[in-house]
């Protein structure tokens, strides 16, 4: 499906400067007033948003076949594969959910409900697929997927693979691995030179932090303005503006950069030369003094601008998260012993990927 597969890398990037304008509104903090200005209610709503310690939060591609096509396939003549791939873009969405010490992920993909579930209740990882239904997606039939589980499954270790593809509830206990995972940390941090993030890494100080926040904020304030559009069911509607994407990115990169690149090979962002000269705007509803979705319209950055209809990638927030519960009649998984299995088996390959990034240019 390789023109599907470049369909969803060309969102990623083209969605990159407008992601970062959303994070930025997503992040910014303001003043309270007695009658709050449309840049000061979005900005206590995302600052409450960002504190909400229960919750769930969709991500979803909103928009018909022919406007995504247009927009993230330049409306080329799409093949009933390309049409199966955007079938899953358009109607499949991730749900993260939050609570109490728990959380969760639940995929839809396309009309495929639950096709893979996560969930983390009393220090236990529960994951569950629904592997035939997914393999009906991709075109594979059941005799392959049984001759792959068959010879998975046979390995030590791994016989749990084949009630995981009935669709059973595997788990794992998180308890155990804690001192396997400080070993790997620790293992892959002195491969690498101690660059990466983590226990004993490199994370900004709490001043430091409060800097790249003063940072973020003095581009957002010079940069975005916020109007108030008419309210709905979703809540009272603003959108924020930038003037020139290439001026915003341009303004906000060098801070990005101070943190992003301390990890090991991380990809160096595009210059700013490379950034369209162009309007940018980003939606955002505020509903009972929190954000409630968020909406990236698409079209608004095609070369030219498509007339397809609105294409958006959509984030709607609940305050409240769907029920956690650890599932029943789950299916146990040495985790620790799979981990130090694996870590075992590749050591010398995690030495020479350390020693590679330590001379990498």
């Amino acid at each position: 499906m390789s023109t599907a597969i470049a369909t969803l890398r060309d969102m990623f990037r083209r969605a990159l400067v407008p992601t970062v304008l959303a994070a930025l509104l997503l992040a910014g903090c303001g003043e309270s007033a007695e009658k709050l200005s449309p840049q000061e209610a979005v900005r206590e709503a995302a600052e409450t948003t960002a504190g909400l310690k229960e919750g769930s939060f969709k991500f979803s591609v909103v928009g018909s076949e022919e406007g995504i096509n247009a927009v993230f396939n330049e409306g080329a003549p799409l093949t009933e594969e390309d049409r199966e791939g955007l079938n899953l873009l358009r109607n499949g969405h991730i749900v993260f959910s939050t609570g109490n010490g728990k959380f969760g992920l639940d995929v839809k993909a396309g009309d495929l409900d639950h096709a893979f579930e996560l969930r983390y209740v009393d220090s236990k990882l529960y994951a569950r697929a629904d592997v035939a239904g997914l393999g009906k997606l991709f075109d594979a039939t059941p005799q392959e997927i049984n001759q792959t589980v068959q010879a998975i499954s046979s390995q030590p270790g791994l016989e749990f693979i084949a009630a995981a593809a009935a669709g059973k509830w595997i788990q794992a206990d998180f308890t155990a691995l804690k001192g396997t995972f400080d070993d790997l940390v620790k293992g892959l941090q002195e491969s690498t030179g101690g660059s990466l993030p983590g226990s004993g890494g490199t994370q900004p100080a709490d001043n430091e932090a409060a800097a790249l926040r003063d940072a973020f904020d003095k581009v957002f304030n010079e940069n975005v303005a916020i109007e108030k559009l008419e309210s709905d069911s979703v809540g009272d509607h603003y959108v924020a503006k930038v003037t020139s994407l290439r001026t915003f990115y341009s303004q906000l990169l060098p801070t990005i950069q101070q943190y992003v690149d301390r990890l090991p090979n991380a990809d160096q962002f595009p210059s700013a030369d490379l950034i369209p000269d162009k309007p940018g705007s980003v939606d955002v509803w505020v509903k009972d003094g929190r954000l409630s979705r968020v909406e990236l319209d698409m079209a608004q950055f095609s070369e030219p601008p498509s007339n397809a209809g609105r294409v958006a990638i959509r984030l709607d927030i609940n305050r409240e998260a769907p029920e956690l519960s650890a599932p029943t009649d789950a299916v146990t998984v040495d985790l620790a012993g799979i981990i130090r299995q694996f870590v075992g088996q590749f050591g010398q390959f995690f030495e020479g990927f350390g020693q590679g990034l330590s001379s990498y240019d």
